[in-house]
Formats: C-alpha cells, structure tokens, sequence
C-alpha cells in the first residue's frame, strides 16, 4: 500500500491529542487491552519516568489506520561522552503488560507494520531497540526479520520470554470443568463455600464501584507478598498511583472486571481482570490468607471462568506466569518474547554484552545460593528494583 504517511509525535501531549483516533482505532483492531489509549495512557502518566514518548502513526486517506508506541531515551556508557539512543515499547516493565504490538486495523497490517520498520530502519533512529512483550506468534516478528534480515550492520537477537497459559472457550461450562485436573475438587469446595453465611459471587464494573473494588483487591494482594518485600505490582507508591489512574480509566470504557468472592460478610478472594468483551485477561488476585482452608482463590476462579462461558467469551487469557494452577485449567497457551535489534558499533555491542553479564550473574545466584539466601536476596532485589525505578532523580 503505497498511499500510507508516517507522522511521528515525540511529547506526552500526544495522548491528548491523539486519545479519540486512538480509541476509535483500539476498537477497529481487536487486539489486546495493553495497546488500549486507556491503559498505555495511564502508563504513561503513573510510570512513564525515563522515557520521552515516540509515537509513530500511519494515515491513510487522512484516516489513521495504525500505531506503534515506543519510547526514547540516551544511555551513557560508563560515563563516557558517547550516548547511545535506546527505543522500547511503552507499556514494558512495571505494569506487567503481555502481547505488546503494533496497534493496527486488520486490513493495513501488513503493510503498516513493513512502514514502521522501514521508518525504523534509518540511519540514527536507533542503537539498540528493544520489543519486549512481543506475541511469540506476531506478524510483527516476520516483518522484522524481513526487513532486517539483509542489514549487515543490525544484530538481532529473540529470546523467550514468559509463557501465558489460556482457556479456549466453547460456552460449554460442564465439559470444561470435567476436563479441568481441578474440577472436582473446585466442585467440593464451591459447595462448602456455599455454606458460610453471605456467600457471594459478585462482579463490578461501573466507575462509581471499582474504587472500592479496587483497594479491597489490593488489601489482599499485598497481605500475600508482605513477608516478600512487597509485590512489583502495587509495592510502591506510584504503583498505586497506576492502578488507581487505570481503573477509572478502564471503567469508563467497560474494559474493566473486579470479580470477588464474599463469605461471612467480608471479601475474602478477589480477580482483577480486563475483558473487552471476546475475551477475559486474568490480570491478577489476591485472596484472604486467613481463609486459606476455604480454597477461595481456587472456588473464585472457577466461578469466574463459568461466567465467562456464561457471557459468550472466546478466551480466558490467564496472562504470564506459569503458575500449575494456571495450566491444570487451561487447554492452549500462548508465548512473548524479547526481541533486541543492536547497530553493530562498538558502544551498542558493549552495552549488550554488559546486559547479558547481569543476566547470567542473576542465573547463577538462582542456582547456586542456598534457597533461604536466595529468598532473602531476591527479597532486597525486588525492594530496590522498585526504589530505583522511582527514586526522584528518575521521575
């Protein structure tokens, strides 16, 4: 298509601007709610601290038919006067987005996606980009490979990055819970559930209940990473800032499901999902770890997979980790990957090596510290990590 135009939008304002093609878009392209204007806009605002947004739209006919959202920054090395220009993929890192991509209406993707590699292909546009999140079963890694494949002076590297585990669903609930390794036992403890004084299933989605929702979600969620050093997902308080944007945000747009679990008056299990109404994406949960002899993430679960069968959806999208429970309900899976495209010069080529030095240090110490060291150590990992990636000198 040879009537396409690149426009490309380098300041955060462009999410203003942008916001009502980039929905319109979102809703043509049938993708995944992580390229939504909602989500990746909340990112942005909450914890978006080293980035300078790199938005790069196609236009045909003046309509705009695609999107891919990088952002920028300048890495020193070691100090040295020389920078290198570093691309990513808005929406990678904190916030635990799966399936990043090029946003695109179906009919251009094709022929968009060659567009943005090609503009990406110039001379100064990168040193090192990373595609992290990318579906192991995109398009965008044959057009990546096609284009750069001939570029003697691009290396690229695809390594594999989390597996996400996921429900095909026919509508028919009962044959899927006899084909679950859980079924009976979700079946023994649903009926126990249903004993306790108040047993509710309940959903929200409306703004003026996800608030709620939302804190009640975290109250369990962090009880069960507190002896961990606190979780990467709201340990911290711009974390929190994130989901408290996103929630609103989603809502406001339907995206949105809390789903909870209530015995003897309380939450006692809670899903925090996204559905865009083909599919459900189990984002996260939290259940009470004084009710842990109730199962109730186990009975919350199966209530909601069942009404998802119940609503018409397509696919419960258990998202990354490789958790058993995960997999002894699931039927399929699908994979990301990390994809690196380094210029091959001498800064790039050491900042990569460098990289893959901690990496292999990481590996090491997994495999050779005794477990409670270990443990101990990830723990302070995890807490600095997030310091670090908030600290005031990076916002």
């Amino acid at each position: 298509m040879n009537n396409l135009s690149i426009e490309v939008f380098e300041d955060a304002s462009a999410f203003a601007t942008l916001r009502p093609e980039w929905q319109e878009l979102y809703q043509a392209a049938n993708m995944t709610p992580f390229l939504s204007w909602e989500w990746l806009s909340a990112w942005q605002h909450s914890l978006n601290h080293t980035r300078t947004p790199y938005l790069l739209c196609a236009r045909a006919a003046g309509k705009l038919v695609g999107l891919l959202a990088l952002g920028v920054e300048t890495l020193p090395l070691l100090g040295v006067s020389n920078q290198l220009r570093k691309l990513s993929l808005l929406g990678a890192g904190f916030g635990g987005a799966d399936y990043l991509d090029v946003l695109v209406r179906p009919e251009h993707a094709a022929a968009v996606t060659d567009a943005f590699l090609a503009h990406l292909s110039q001379a100064g546009q990168f040193d090192l980009l990373e595609l992290d999140g990318l579906a192991a079963d995109s398009p965008t890694l044959v057009s990546l490979t096609n284009c750069f494949a001939q570029a003697g002076n691009i290396r690229q590297r695809i390594e594999p990055r989390y597996d996400c585990p996921q429900i095909e669903l026919k509508g028919d609930w009962p044959a899927l819970l006899k084909q679950c390794k859980r079924g009976d036992n979700f079946k023994r403890r649903l009926k126990q559930a249903r004993k306790y004084e108040g047993f509710a299933y309940r959903a929200l989605t409306r703004p003026d209940e996800v608030d709620a929702a939302l804190e009640r979600f975290l109250v369990l969620h962090e009880a069960r990473w507190a002896a961990q050093g606190g979780s990467d997902f709201s340990g911290h308080d711009a974390l929190r800032a994130f989901h408290q944007d996103l929630a609103q945000r989603l809502a406001q747009t339907r995206l949105l499901r809390f789903e909870e679990l209530w015995l003897a008056g309380q939450c006692v299990a809670s899903i925090y999902g996204l559905d865009d109404g083909k599919q459900f994406c189990y984002y996260n949960s939290g259940y009470d770890q004084a009710w842990q002899h109730a199962s109730p993430g186990l009975v919350l679960l199966g209530l909601s997979i069942e009404a998802a069968c119940a609503r018409g959806l397509q696919r419960y999208d258990f998202l990354r980790g490789d958790e058993s429970y995960k997999f002894d309900w699931a039927n399929t899976s699908r994979a990301t990957v990390h994809v690196t495209l380094t210029r091959r010069s001498a800064a790039a080529t050491f900042l990569l090596a460098q990289e893959q030095l901690w990496q292999r240090c990481r590996d090491f110490a997994k495999q050779a510290l005794p477990a409670p060291l270990a443990a101990t150590l990830r723990k302070r990992v995890r807490v600095a990590r997030r310091q670090q990636s908030f600290a005031p000198n990076h916002i």
